[in-house]
């Protein structure tokens, strides 16, 4: 397995700023997954509120007892499942400097700008951010299987 160094980091940020998305589980590496152009994108945005449809995100396809970690990079948002229902949504700006989270790494949560790491509770684990990650209010909606995620 290649380690991802920070010109690597930042020039993936850079071609998937657009739309797509990165999602990775404990387990796995890191995966590039375009977002659709349609009107039933799995991400919309409504205001101050972000709203995805859980059921057209790949990396959540597959119910499993890791917590999986996607990337919204365009919507500058991270969203932790738990499990099948348990979601948890943090603001994927770094409390250093401002620079996006984007790379997720096993169990962590990483700045490409300084090396601040957080942890899937949004905690911070080393580096010069001060804090942890800006959790923002998140309802799962079983039903429709979609995830309201405040942003103010």
């Amino acid at each position: 397995m290649r380690t991802l160094t920070r010109r690597d980091a930042v020039r993936v940020s850079l071609v998937v700023m657009s739309g797509p998305l990165l999602a990775c589980s404990p387990g796995g590496g890191v995966a590039e997954v375009p977002l659709s152009a349609s009107p039933d994108d799995a991400v919309r945005r409504e205001g101050s509120a972000l709203e995805i449809d859980t059921s057209r995100v790949p990396a959540w396809a597959v119910a499993g007892a890791d917590p999986i970690a996607v990337v919204f990079l365009e919507a500058r948002v991270i969203v932790v499942r738990r499990d099948a229902t348990t979601f948890a949504a943090f603001s994927a700006e770094c409390p250093h400097a401002g620079c996006g989270v984007s790379i997720v790494e096993r169990t962590r949560l990483l700045c490409p700008c300084h090396g601040s790491a957080f942890d899937f509770e949004g905690q911070r684990l080393e580096g010069p951010a001060p804090t942890g990650l800006r959790r923002l209010a998140a309802i799962y909606a079983p039903v429709t299987r979609r995830l309201q995620i405040s942003l103010g």
